[in-house]
């Protein structure tokens, strides 16, 4: 059953990529019930059909609607959600996924996962794959805690490379995503003839 929602999972939210190893095994633990550390702060692997954050809008009034800033924003997300790759989302509406810019160079291995939060920041975090760059979300500047997420994720054979948040790559993306929405979201004011 795992198998086929993973191959769902790699259509529909990774654009048909492979599922990174890390997220397989925190999918599995969650959709078996099993559960995995970051369920305690919230973080829970999406499923493979859900909207993607970016693109859901559903909680929109008619009048929102009828902003052109509004809907200019909301364009320029449906846009960005074509180039970051939702996996995760938090319990404050916020979601994690994969940076897959085209003009991300081709020889940065993995892609730098992001957090968007609820007011559509976006926060480039540290860690080489998608379990280290929620860790280092979660961590801050809290040594014990990042040592005892890491340990429970070690039970689960996701590995983390660091002793510390301070110890994590930091993969930069590139071009980064706050400057890509914002030219998008410009452009689409003036597509739509919003005033300003």
């Amino acid at each position: 059953m795992c198998e086929e929602r993973l191959k769902e999972f790699s259509r529909l939210r990774l654009d048909g990529r492979p599922v990174p190893e890390d997220v397989r095994l925190l999918a599995t633990a969650q959709w078996e019930g099993r559960g995995h550390p970051f369920e305690q702060f919230g973080i829970t692997i999406l499923e493979p059909g859900a909207p993607h954050p970016l693109t859901d809008f559903s909680y929109l009034s008619a009048e929102e609607r009828a902003d052109p800033d509004i809907m200019a924003n909301c364009a320029a997300s449906t846009q960005m959600a074509t180039y970051l790759m939702a996996v995760a989302q938090d319990e404050d509406s916020g979601f994690y996924g994969y940076w897959l810019h085209p003009e991300q160079r081709v020889d940065r291995q993995p892609p730098p996962v992001v957090k968007v939060d609820s007011e559509l920041t976006y926060w480039e975090l540290g860690g080489r794959t998608f379990a280290e760059a929620c860790l280092y979300d979660i961590a801050f500047d809290d040594d014990a805690l990042f040592a005892e997420v890491a340990a429970a994720l070690a039970e689960l054979h996701v590995p983390v490379s660091a002793g510390s948040r301070a110890g994590l790559a930091e993969l930069s993306a590139d071009p980064a995503p706050e400057d890509t929405h914002r030219r998008l979201y410009h452009s689409e004011r003036e597509r739509l003839g919003a005033a300003g």
